[in-house]
């Protein structure tokens, strides 16, 4: 007898390309079983009729409480929204990393962080911006940290917005890139209103590297003066430089999206940068299961959607994850696509200069399954 078994739903496994009629069961927090027909009982088994079951969703983009002031309950919006495994992007340094490792170890959601190259991290947020001076990095505190907590750290964070690093460029980027290659490390860079053109910044990524906010439309953009995809973003790609989609409040736009994914340049990876000040905001990125229903009106195929949010992310983190695969970790959620009118914008209502787009289906979440446990579940499922 099984410990979970769900029935008559279509699979989708972009880590193994498929797509089809299964069933899934799960014992002893792995995937035991997949096939046609599992012909078997269990102690859970769920009817899955005209839904759809994928890996866990990895949200490789948010802040997270108490990492950040700002941060989501991530517990309550990520198993709600199918998501299993969740990445804090920058919102701790080398000197506030450590004194979450409580939280992050008793969590029952897998926690990966980026660490922020401004040793306090974005605890001066929202007041005043972080300070990313070059000559502030404290080289050997964020050596330590890697060496001591490295299994839960991905690499490091800078923002570099105008805003914030005001007359020093992309200094403070050079400089990021430089302590990276010296620690092994990758980066990833938040783009949105670059002081400089967006082809200086892309210039200076490696493989690996990771530029979020792909789809942004303040300041110089990934599209060039014709409105095309720039030479640039294209060659940075063919390199192996990572694009993500994360959009929080404002940090995209329809103009630089639709065109982008029209001359196919997608994302390699799809998350949703959302804090206690944009979950559950609309029109604006809302949650992982909103992303969904955001890019799949923007003409993203259904299989390259969940792609984007499971494997891609767990290849570049290295972890187990973002896979259906017998043996895996039964990191699962099931979502059914219904239709509903839903109004989608790349701002606030507030904001007079966001556009608005409507899409006729969200996919909702029905069930979410960490190492094999249930976190969540409709009342109606």
């Amino acid at each position: 007898m099984h410990q979970i078994l769900i029935r008559n739903a279509t699979l989708i496994d972009p880590a193994s390309n498929l797509r089809a009629p299964l069933d899934l069961a799960i014992d002893g927090g792995k995937i035991s079983s997949v096939a046609p027909i599992i012909d078997s009982q269990a102690v859970n088994e769920i009817d899955a009729s005209g839904c759809i079951i994928t890996p866990g969703l990895i949200d490789h983009h948010a802040h997270v409480w108490p990492l950040a002031k700002i941060g989501i309950p991530a517990e309550s919006v990520c198993f709600s929204s199918g998501v299993t495994t969740i990445v804090d992007a920058g919102s701790t340094g080398a000197m506030t990393y450590r004194q979450h490792k409580d939280f992050i170890s008793k969590s029952k959601l897998t926690v990966k962080a980026y660490i922020n190259v401004c040793s306090t991290g974005l605890d001066s947020l929202p007041a005043k911006m972080e300070d990313v001076d070059p000559a502030h990095y404290d080289e050997d505190a964020i050596r330590e940290l890697f060496e001591e907590e490295g299994a839960n750290l991905l690499g490091l964070k800078l923002r570099t917005s105008k805003e914030i690093v005001k007359d020093m460029g992309y200094e403070p980027l050079r400089q990021t890139v430089r302590l990276a290659d010296k620690l092994g490390l990758s980066v990833m860079v938040h783009c949105t209103n670059p002081p400089a053109e967006m082809s200086e910044l892309l210039s200076c990524l490696r493989p690996g590297d990771i530029i979020t906010h792909m789809y942004m439309n303040k300041g110089s953009t990934i599209l060039d003066g014709l409105g095309h995809v720039s030479k640039a973003a294209i060659e940075a790609r063919n390199r192996g430089v990572i694009f993500e989609a994360s959009d929080a409040r404002a940090h995209f736009g329809f103009s630089v999206a639709e065109r982008a994914i029209r001359e196919g340049f997608l994302p390699d990876i799809l998350a949703t940068d959302i804090t206690k000040l944009s979950v559950y905001l609309r029109p604006t990125a809302f949650s992982m299961a909103s992303q969904l229903a955001k890019y799949s009106m923007l003409g993203i195929p259904e299989d390259d959607l969940f792609r984007l949010c499971t494997v891609n992310p767990a290849r570049h983190m290295k972890i187990d994850a973002g896979t259906l695969r017998v043996g895996s970790n039964a990191d699962v959620a099931v979502f059914r696509k219904e239709e509903c009118s839903l109004q989608f914008g790349d701002r606030p209502y507030s904001d007079e200069t966001g556009s608005l787009r409507y899409g006729e289906y969200v996919y909702r979440p029905l069930m979410t399954i960490k190492n094999g446990e249930v976190v969540y579940r409709d009342i109606a499922f």
